[in-house]
């Protein structure tokens, strides 16, 4: 049998498409406070880091391997690379599962920054992208460069998506300053409890002094965030936070800074 016309690009065109726009519809809701898991890692934003990462890792190797299949490498082919490729690819497929969920379900379409926004295209692409490779791998006999190029999408889309959050999180976890400064004496820990309230933290976060069991973000009690690490965060968001200096007053932000910074672990 022959290789395909160029016209049956039309079918992982139209996967490539079709998965891309349903993540994204998916996803365009506001950030649910429910559901989230966290397994063995500090909360679910540090797990989606950690499982990306190894999609990464995964990924890495598949590249290689398939420079070794196609023997593009000066070494000769082992008879256990071409089973290694295929189960590090249906691997690479199983740790994104987990990163989708709470992405797409759980914290929805982000594009308060550039940052998030980036982020958020390149996981709505990179759905589609694999959907489109999958799609090739399965109907074969496409043209030779048909298949390269589509895993090079995939692999550049990944690392995007790996660039915009779980590096950006290892790089904020890695310069995260000391505990600085106590709260400034114009700051109101008690009004900052009914912020903290009002402003639905206790959804996202644990703290016991406010009485709130959330599991998206860090738990605060084993935190214990400095005064400007809260307000910093509450003020610019970021890793998978919203920003709330347009949504609450200075005063505001500044007495919710005051009382998670204050009563973490205390209460």
């Amino acid at each position: 049998m022959g290789t395909r016309s160029y016209a049956w690009l039309a079918a992982p065109i139209t996967a490539f498409a079709v998965f891309s726009l349903t993540a994204g519809i998916l996803s365009a809701h506001d950030p649910r406070s429910k559901a989230y898991f966290r397994l063995f890692f500090s909360d679910p934003i540090h797990l989606k880091a950690g499982f990306a990462t190894a999609a990464v890792a995964l990924a890495c190797f598949q590249v290689f391997s398939a420079a070794w299949i196609f023997r593009k490498l000066p070494w000769q082919k082992p008879a256990w690379i071409n089973p290694a490729h295929r189960w590090s690819g249906r691997l690479v497929f199983v740790c994104i599962l987990p990163v989708a969920y709470h992405c797409i379900f759980k914290l929805g379409w982000q594009g308060a920054d550039s940052r998030t926004l980036a982020h958020s295209l390149f996981g709505t692409l990179f759905f589609g992208a694999y959907a489109a490779k999958i799609t090739i791998v399965r109907l074969h006999r496409f043209p030779r460069l048909v298949l390269p190029i589509a895993g090079g999408l995939v692999f550049t889309l990944l690392i995007g998506l790996w660039y915009t959050s779980a590096l950006w999180l290892y790089r904020q976890d890695a310069s995260a300053a000391p505990p600085a400064a106590a709260a400034p004496a114009s700051a109101n820990a008690a009004n900052g409890a009914r912020v903290f309230a009002i402003a639905g933290c206790g959804g996202c976060h644990t703290l016991s002094a406010a009485h709130s069991t959330g599991a998206v973000g860090p738990n605060l009690d084993d935190l214990r965030p400095s005064f400007e690490q809260v307000r910093q965060k509450v003020e610019g968001g970021g890793g998978g936070m919203p920003a709330f200096g347009s949504k609450l007053s200075e005063a505001q932000i500044r007495d919710v800074a005051a009382f998670v910074s204050t009563r973490a672990r205390s209460g």
